[in-house]
């Protein structure tokens, strides 16, 4: 990599949250590198709107201060990032990935205010009714994808909307709060979720969780097939490959922390995936 480009992006990485301005001297300090040197990168960077100086009031007029902040440019990109990089997009090659290697159905959910929705599916070759279809929502305390996003919401939260009347979809719909709560702690202890007969007789569903940019459970993700395909016993065969997949799908929308489940490691600093 240009040594240019290296040094410009060391300094575009300090500009944070906790951090949005800074001054000419704190950054060459920071950065470790000349005045002049670090002068010279700013200019590039303002004269393309990746960078601005704050304004400040002067003898009763506004001038550029000696203050650097996020240009407006970083938000043109960041609009068109957000509208590249939509889940569906993200997650359907992994999706993929795991149909190919379990012929079984996947699944993605996300959260729409009180219910799941299916959001993306890929079927397998086996002809297997399942409840789903892209586009068709779930009550959140049902299904195992539905049911993860329903764990890792705010406790209040999971109150409130399990005030509401319980619908039985099939035999083993949970039927009261106290179930759904056992099933709920047991998935934010074990990091999956896994269902029988809960909106479809005769299926089997286990997802795991996304997080987001905020560390928030946005989306699930889930291998979802028949009993016979996917018995209870055999959930260690799909579990490790199903929590890579939510880790890197995590990682591309945003989340920096380690995935908390399974064995997978992402070294996200450095960039790199083992």
């Amino acid at each position: 990599m240009s040594k240019t480009i290296e040094k410009g992006l060391q300094l575009m990485e300090l500009f944070r949250e906790e951090k949005p301005t800074w001054r000419l001297d704190e950054i060459a300090s920071k950065a470790q590198m000349s005045k002049s040197t670090t002068l010279r990168i700013l200019r590039i960077f303002l004269e393309f709107g990746y960078l601005q100086r704050i304004m400040v009031e002067k003898n009763g007029a506004l001038v550029e201060g000696e203050t650097y902040s996020l240009g407006w440019k970083l938000l043109q990109l960041g609009d068109i990032a957000a509208s590249t990089f939509e889940i569906r997009t993200i997650a359907l090659p992994y999706m993929k990935l795991l149909q190919q290697e379990f012929n079984e159905a996947v699944q993605l959910v996300a959260r729409e205010e009180d219910q799941a929705i299916y959001i993306e599916k890929v079927n397998s070759t086996r002809p297997v009714r399942l409840y789903t279809r892209v586009g068709r929502t779930a009550p959140l305390y049902a299904g195992a994808c539905p049911r993860t996003l329903l764990a890792f919401m705010d406790d209040l939260q999971v109150e409130q909307l399990l005030e509401a009347p319980i619908t039985l979809y099939a035999n083993n719909t949970p039927k009261t709060k106290e179930e759904i709560w056992a099933y709920i702690k047991e998935t934010r202890e074990n990091g999956f979720s896994y269902s029988i007969s809960e909106l479809e007789e005769g299926t089997v569903s286990i997802a795991v969780p996304i997080f987001n940019r905020n560390n928030e459970v946005e989306f699930s993700i889930s291998i979802a097939g028949i009993i016979q395909s996917l018995p209870k016993e055999n959930m260690h065969l799909f579990l490790p490959k199903l929590w890579e997949s939510a880790a890197l799908i995590s990682a591309k929308i945003g989340y920096s922390q380690p995935y908390p489940y399974g064995e997978y490691i992402q070294q996200i600093d450095k960039g790199e995936e083992k």
